[in-house]
């Protein structure tokens, strides 16, 4: 078992490019840490100052209420990672998460082009984005990704709207969905889903329908063997 559980957030601003390949920059790191027994036990947020960009785009702005003088007296992207990292510790027993597979690309392609080390201690990461519609067995989203707003809708999870699309907030969201997979609470839901659309099918099972794929996915967030 993992002895913590990182799930991350980054809200990000796009740059405009001219005399780079970056095509945004993160402005703010949001996560939380769960221990083994799936408790929230330490948060992290950090606004991020950024190098390509000036200040924050009036849509961003809007859509995550991070107003400049927050980016603009913040420290560097190089110092707020080496802050994460010691946050995040040992990278023994460590698993990362997060919504989407933006954040990890987003986390690799700014290291690049910022001559910062990928942190050593992020390497285990998992994607829920595309583990939760597989494991709940939800097919429309096989050709889309599924929003972190309609996930916690799945989820009946209450949430503050106001809030969403801030990066510590979102990371909380997202620790709950992970919570509810990692603790097998999902199967409850799970089970509903099928009886309410599988009413007249008596020929096939839970198990027949989702067994393969949730045997596969849950594998997936098992600590590796040594």
């Amino acid at each position: 078992m993992f002895r913590f559980h990182v799930v991350l957030d980054f809200e990000m601003n796009p740059t405009d490019r001219k005399t780079h390949e970056l095509k945004n920059e993160i402005i703010e790191i949001g996560a939380v840490k769960l221990n083994s027994d799936l408790k929230i036990v330490d948060r992290f947020r950090c606004y991020v100052k950024p190098q390509y960009s000036y200040q924050v785009t009036p849509y961003i702005y809007r859509l995550t209420g991070i107003h400049p003088t927050r980016t603009m007296s913040a420290e560097s992207f190089e110092q707020s990672i080496k802050k994460l990292v010691e946050w995040i510790g040992h990278p023994e027993g460590i698993r990362v998460y997060s919504w989407s597979d933006n954040d990890l690309r987003q986390l690799r392609d700014e290291c690049y082009a910022k001559g910062v080390e990928f942190p050593y201690n992020m390497r285990r990461w998992l994607d829920l984005q595309k583990v939760f519609p597989r494991i709940m067995c939800i097919s429309k989203y096989r050709h889309r990704p599924m929003a972190l707003r309609e996930a916690v809708e799945y989820s009946g999870i209450a949430i503050d709207k106001k809030r969403i699309h801030d990066a510590l907030y979102d990371s909380e969201i997202t620790s709950e969905i992970l919570v509810s997979i990692l603790s097998g609470q999902f199967q409850q839901q799970l089970d509903c889903v099928y009886q309410y659309t599988h009413q007249s099918d008596k020929e096939s099972s839970l198990g027949d329908i989702c067994g393969g794929i949730l045997s596969e996915l849950l594998k997936q967030l098992q600590p590796e063997s040594a």
